[in-house]
């Protein structure tokens, strides 16, 4: 008689985000600020999972930087204790590129820190040609640039700290990123708006009105987007024109933009090579497409979208994707 097919789920607990796959696809994608609601997180774990009958979980994370933790360490723990107990196996994801049972993982906690990164780029090293390529994954808060060689990543560090001295980790997103950040001196330091809104009225993401993760709590509508980038000038939209407001918004992508440009830059000038395809995914695949098409290339690029192999809302989660993959295969061997 023939075993059932195992159903296997993938989870990635951030910061801002827990984003969930099934193997029979279902996904979830919710907002849930780790940092400010750290004691509900067994909460809404249990929530997310007890209708589900799964039969083997596969965890990954980054939550553990939040601030209500005072060390990596304590995060990857509280993160991994949270995880309900159920009648399914869980396997922790870690930076060495392999799954390790829950308890090892609490022993364990620096490799799985932070290891979300690897889990995509290791399935995306399956997926594609052998030779030389990248994975260019923008979320709503980071980017990850990963260079993947011979069906392996290859990257440089595997630290968010090495990662970032090195540019493969880039501190801005589709959404998240605090526009000042992006900003000169001629504009508030202060938090009234996020690059999502300059990415709005910019028409590279859709209106959201039941969206209230923004600076002011208002909706994602265009006119509080206007109302909020205003405030970056200390005006309203009665002082200034929505022609300047256009012009700000223009301003932070095009920073962001050669942010991830410059990371790309130096990733290829330490490899001395170009790719010969690029993996392109997370919430902001446009913006990464923006920076794969302001970049001056020798030989372009073939580009691969996730969305576009996976669908939407895995390309959105597709860490918790890939590690569900990654775990099927896993469970196979």
């Amino acid at each position: 008689m023939l075993k059932a097919t195992p159903t296997i789920a993938g989870i990635d607990i951030g910061g801002a985000n827990i984003k969930y796959c099934q193997s029979d696809g279902y996904t979830l994608n919710t907002v849930f600020p780790l940092w400010k609601k750290n004691l509900a997180l067994p909460v809404i774990l249990k929530d997310i999972l007890s209708s589900k009958k799964i039969d083997i979980l596969a965890i990954t994370m980054t939550g553990e930087l939040c601030d209500c933790f005072e060390s990596k360490i304590e995060g990857v723990k509280y993160i991994l204790n949270s995880i309900p107990k159920k009648q399914f196996t869980p396997l922790v994801w870690t930076t060495n590129q392999n799954f390790i049972p829950l308890a090892n993982a609490l022993k364990n906690p620096t490799i799985c820190a932070s290891s979300n990164w690897m889990g995509l780029a290791s399935f995306i090293a399956k997926q594609q040609p052998k030779n030389f390529g990248l994975s260019i994954d923008i979320g709503s808060t980071t980017t990850d640039i990963t260079a993947i060689d011979q069906g392996s990543p290859t990257p440089h560090g595997i630290t968010d700290t090495e990662r970032l001295n090195s540019g493969s980790l880039v501190y801005t997103g589709m959404k998240r990123t605090p526009l000042a950040s992006l900003l000169g001196n001629k504009f508030a330091h202060e938090y009234f708006a996020t690059i999502a809104d300059a990415h709005l009225l910019a028409n590279n993401l859709p209106e959201d009105p039941n969206n209230t993760d923004t600076a002011d709590g208002r909706s994602f509508k265009k006119t509080n987007s206007a109302r909020r980038i205003a405030k970056m000038l200390c005006a309203d939209q009665t002082e200034i024109p929505m022609s300047k407001i256009l012009s700000t918004s223009q301003l932070a992508i095009k920073t962001q933009i050669k942010w991830i440009t410059n990371a790309l830059k130096k990733h290829l000038q330490r490899k001395g090579k170009e790719p010969k395809w690029i993996s392109v995914s997370g919430s902001g695949e446009s913006l990464a497409k923006m920076v794969i098409k302001s970049f001056i290339w020798k030989t372009k690029p073939t580009i691969y979208s996730f969305s576009k192999t996976f669908g939407k809302e895995n390309s959105d989660a597709a860490c918790a994707y890939s590690i569900m993959k990654l775990a099927g295969i896993y469970h196979e061997m």
